[in-house]
C-alpha cells in the first residue's frame, strides 16, 4: 500500500491538471483528427500499400518484398535518387548563401523606400508558382525567347538551353535558387533586424568597421536562423516535384527526374501502386535518416 502511493499521488496530479486545461485539450481533438485522417491512416496504409501488388480490377496480391527489390534493381530510380539529391543541395546551397548575402545588403541599405522595393522584388517570385515561374523561364530560354534573341542580335548563335542533358541540372538549381532566395533572405533579416544595437554601438565606440561588425555580430546572431534553415532545406532535400514537371521535356527528363516524379508516374501513368507506394517509403526512411544525421553533426550542441 505504502508503494501506491506515489503512484496514486501522481495520477491525481494529472488528472487534476487535465480537468484544469480540458478546453486546451478540446481544441487540439480536431488537430488531432485531421492529422489522424489525412497523415497518419493514409502513411500506414501506404507502407502496408508497399508490400502489395495493386490490380485495376480484383483484389490485392500480397508480395512482401519484391516490390522493393524492383525498385533497387530499377536504374531510373536509382538515378532519380542522384537527380533529386543534386538538384536539392545545389539548389539550397544557393538559396542559403545567396539568401543571407541579400540579407545583409538590404540591411545596410538605408533608404527605406529603396530597401523595400529591393525585398518587395525579391521576393515575388516565391508568392508565384511553379506554374508561373516555369512558364516565365521556359519562354526565356526557349529556342525563340528571349535570352536567344538578344544573342541572335548580338551575332551569336542560339543556345538551346532546354534540350541539353548536361545542362539540365543547372538550370534548375539556377531557376529553384532565383525562385527561393528572397523569402530566405526575409527570414535571415527578420533575425538581423532583432539583433540587440547595444552591440552595434559598442562596436561603433571601439572604431570596428562595418565589416567587421557583419562578421563578429550580424553572423554569430544569425547562427540560430542558419540552422533552422539548413534544417528546413535538409527536409525538403528531395521533394522537388513541381519545377521538374513543369519545366522537363523528354530531351533532358532523365537529367533532372526527381523521386516524386518518378513516383508519380508510377503511381498515377502507369497505375503501379505497390511500386510507387515502395519509392515513397524509401523516399521517407532516406528523409529521415539524412534529418536525424544532420540533427546529430549541427544540434548536438546548445545554440548561442
Amino acid at each position: 500500500m505504502i508503494q501506491l502511493r506515489p503512484f496514486v499521488a501522481s495520477t491525481s496530479q494529472t488528472l487534476r491538471k487535465m480537468k484544469k486545461y480540458r478546453f486546451v485539450y478540446l481544441m487540439l481533438i480536431p488537430l488531432l483528427v485531421y492529422f489522424s485522417v489525412f497523415a497518419y491512416i493514409p502513411l500506414i496504409m501506404g507502407f502496408v500499400q508497399s508490400f502489395q501488388k495493386s490490380k485495376l480490377l480484383g483484389n490485392v496480391e500480397w508480395i512482401g518484398f519484391e516490390n522493393y527489390f524492383e525498385l533497387f534493381a530499377d536504374k531510373e530510380f536509382l538515378s532519380s535518387l542522384w537527380n533529386g539529391f543534386s538538384i536539392g543541395l545545389g539548389t539550397f546551397v544557393l538559396v542559403f548563401v545567396g539568401g543571407l548575402m541579400l540579407a545583409i545588403l538590404l540591411n545596410e541599405i538605408r533608404t527605406k523606400s529603396f530597401r523595400s522595393l529591393i525585398q518587395t522584388t525579391t521576393f515575388l517570385p516565391y508568392l508565384f508558382s511553379w506554374t508561373i515561374v516555369g512558364g516565365i523561364w521556359v519562354y526565356l530560354l526557349s529556342s525563340h525567347g528571349l535570352v536567344n534573341s538578344l544573342l541572335i542580335a548580338l551575332d551569336r548563335d542560339p543556345f538551346h538551353f532546354l534540350t541539353e542533358p548536361q545542362y539540365a541540372q543547372l538550370i534548375m538549381i539556377l531557376t529553384g535558387a532565383w525562385k527561393d532566395i528572397g523569402y530566405t533572405a526575409v527570414l535571415f533579416l527578420a533575425s538581423i533586424l532583432v539583433i540587440n544595437q547595444n552591440l552595434f554601438e559598442a562596436a561603433q565606440i571601439d572604431a570596428a568597421s562595418r565589416g567587421k561588425q557583419i562578421i563578429k555580430i550580424i553572423l554569430p546572431e544569425l547562427v540560430p536562423t542558419m540552422k533552422t534553415i539548413c534544417l528546413l532545406g535538409v527536409i525538403g532535400l528531395f521533394t522537388n516535384f513541381d519545377q521538374v514537371y513543369v519545366m522537363g521535356n523528354p530531351a533532358i527528363i532523365d537529367s533532372v527526374k526527381t523521386p516524386l516524379v518518378y513516383i508519380f508516374e508510377r503511381g498515377i501513368t502507369k497505375f503501379d501502386i505497390g511500386v510507387a507506394t515502395s519509392a515513397s517509403v524509401i523516399l521517407l526512411i532516406l528523409t529521415l535518416l539524412v534529418t536525424y544525421v544532420f540533427q546529430k553533426l549541427v544540434f548536438n550542441k546548445e545554440w548561442k
